[in-house]
């Protein structure tokens, strides 16, 4: 009986009501117009932007594209029938206006589509021609998926970016493949390029105006920044010398040997890496993830003429004096600005840096002159995100594998370690330090989810993840039966004259017997394992053979890495050290 009656409740409420209000088209304005589809949104970037803020970054507009009923199993084309998924929005325009909310049924969080035209021709692909009109949820729909996007309306204007919607994919992951194709010309603006992650909402029943993402609400977009920003900087950590800078060294080559990396840069930072900057014509293929923390986030490829090394601010140039701590260094821009590149998800390549210094001794005046100092940052480290900042920091210590003469052994120097950091994601902070001799080592750290850089390196409780190279290959770290790994815990008993350094510690363990009285170096195994997997700061593991330390407590730590037989460079080992506090 209750059955019955609830069937002849739907029955009733159908017959009073014409077929057009459940066609997502717009209808009677009687008991479906609480039902009416409307807008809200929220940015995330280093900081997340909200309401007017949002609406700000995003030029008070976006385009958006929604279909009805589609399926998990394809992505065919949308159909006018009734029968598969159908198109709701054709790309459109839905534009901010401050403190309209609930001045008309289809806006309640101040975002308004109905009455609008697109404008913009065959630059945006396929064209809303029409005059927009109001959409109603269909309560019939198995569900609904929404994209969106939106760029420099002047841009889209002039064609200097167009877009087209990718409706159909044959092949791979269907409905996830459905994303955009947007070219941009040299002097668009890369900058103001926002992707909303794909929204699908499933059949529910609601009337609740302010009901985010369900039926009879509004539907919340999140938008991200297309680009990836980057910057470098450098500190140093030589007592009684200050390093300053005479030039950095690079190729116009793809992935070049260091020797052929010739080219004398003295005006800005410059290393290898492959790259492409936003002052480029490009083309970016939207498509979105998949599985996992990142799944419905909208993944960029992008394809143009790309560079080989990339050359950031003048800041950091010759005659810049290094400072002495992380939070002295010096930026390749004064204001520590990060410079636009286009991402690169799937890069390969590792970075390469090649610089020539000067010690200078304040008091006496005497000079060293380091030539040829080497750092390889791993490949993994360079995987660019859309919507992430990246910064990498170097510290030059008292290890390097320059030369101070003509020849190709630094007699009294110990290989070159720099620190390569990578900070400011979107939720956090994220550090991978490298300490680039020949080998390096690479170290990570990350405590409940966070990242820090903060003045000392790592803070209690952090798990610690350590990548040995040997040249551009990442070695597998193994305790057995041949050791090529080891950690200490380092302790010294007059830390002003005998500071915990790289050299110093390669001196305690038999580099040299200077210091070992003072400088104590205990193996230390507690929660250190060998692991398969590191997790970066944007959610998604990276693939990469590790040393993992464990929940690690307040000390110095040293990480020494012996080179395999086949090793023909000049040193058979490398040291890093750690420096854990109990306070970030």
């Amino acid at each position: 009986m209750k059955k019955s009656f609830y069937f002849a409740a739907v029955l009733l409420g159908l017959a009073s009501c014409t077929s057009e209000d459940f066609t997502g088209d717009q209808g009677l304005k009687g008991a479906n117009e609480n039902a009416a589809i409307s807008f809200g949104l929220d940015v995330p970037t280093a900081t997340r932007a909200t309401g007017a803020s949002a609406a700000t970054l995003l030029g008070n507009q976006f385009i958006v594209y929604g279909e009805k009923g589609e399926t998990a199993d394809g992505a065919a084309p949308v159909t006018d029938g009734s029968t598969g998924h159908q198109l709701v929005f054709k790309n459109y325009v839905v534009n901010y206006v401050a403190s309209t909310a609930n001045t008309t049924t289809s806006n309640t969080k101040d975002w308004e589509y109905v009455g609008l035209t697109q404008g913009y021709g065959t630059n945006v692909t396929p064209q809303a021609n029409e005059t927009q009109t109001i959409k109603y949820w269909d309560y019939a729909a198995s569900n609904y998926v929404f994209t969106a996007f939106s760029a420099l309306q002047s841009d889209l204007s002039s064609g200097k970016v167009t877009v087209t919607k990718i409706q159909a994919k044959t092949d791979g992951n269907k409905v996830f493949d459905k994303g955009y194709t947007v070219t941009l010309s040299a002097d668009a603006d890369a900058t103001k390029l926002y992707f909303s992650d794909r929204q699908v909402i499933n059949q529910g029943i609601g009337s609740d105006r302010n009901s985010s993402n369900n039926y009879g609400g509004y539907v919340n977009f999140t938008f991200r920044n297309g680009i990836s920003q980057v910057r470098a900087a450098m500190y140093e950590t030589i007592s009684g010398y200050q390093v300053e800078i005479d030039k950095f060294y690079y190729a116009d080559a793809s992935n070049p040997a260091f020797t052929a990396m010739t080219t004398a840069g003295t005006d800005k930072f410059y290393a290898n890496v492959p790259n492409l900057t936003t002052d480029k014509a490009a083309t970016l293929t939207v498509t979105y993830h998949n599985e996992g923390a990142l799944l419905n986030q909208p993944k960029i490829s992008v394809s143009g003429t790309a560079n080989n090394y990339i050359a950031l601010g003048t800041n950091l140039k010759d005659g810049t004096t290094l400072g002495e701590t992380v939070a002295t260094a010096v930026y390749d821009q004064s204001t520590k600005a990060y410079t636009t590149v286009f991402p690169q998800e799937a890069n390969a390549t590792n970075l390469k840096l090649k610089v020539d210094y000067t010690l200078k001794n304040p008091t006496t005046g005497e000079t060293i002159n380091v030539k040829g100092a080497t750092a390889e940052v791993p490949a993994q480290y360079l995987q660019w995100k859309p919507n992430f900042k990246y910064t990498y920091i170097f510290k030059v210590s008292d290890n390097s594998n320059g030369h101070t003469g003509p020849g190709t052994d630094p007699a009294g120097l110990y290989p070159i370690t720099f620190d390569a950091a990578v900070i400011e994601a979107e939720d956090g902070q994220a550090e991978y330090i490298t300490t680039v001799s020949e080998p390096s080592i690479t170290t990570f750290g990350v405590k409940s989810n966070k990242y820090f850089h903060d003045g000392a390196e790592y803070e209690k409780g952090c798990d610690i993840y350590t990548t040995f190279m040997e040249g551009s290959t990442v070695i597998t770290p193994t305790s057995t039966p041949t050791p090529n790994y080891k950690v200490y815990s380092v302790t010294t008993s007059d830390a002003t004259n005998f500071p915990i350094t790289e050299a110093s510690v390669a001196e305690a363990l038999g580099e040299s017997p200077t210091g070992t009285a003072i400088i104590t170096c205990t193996a230390y195994t507690t929660n250190v394992s060998e692991v398969t997997k590191v997790p970066s700061e944007d959610g998604v593991e990276l693939t990469i053979n590790a040393v993992k330390m464990g929940n690690v407590a307040p000390g110095t730590y040293a990480i020494e890495y012996t080179a395999s037989a086949a090793w023909t460079g000049t040193y058979d080992k490398v040291y890093k050290v750690i420096k854990v506090t109990a306070a970030p």
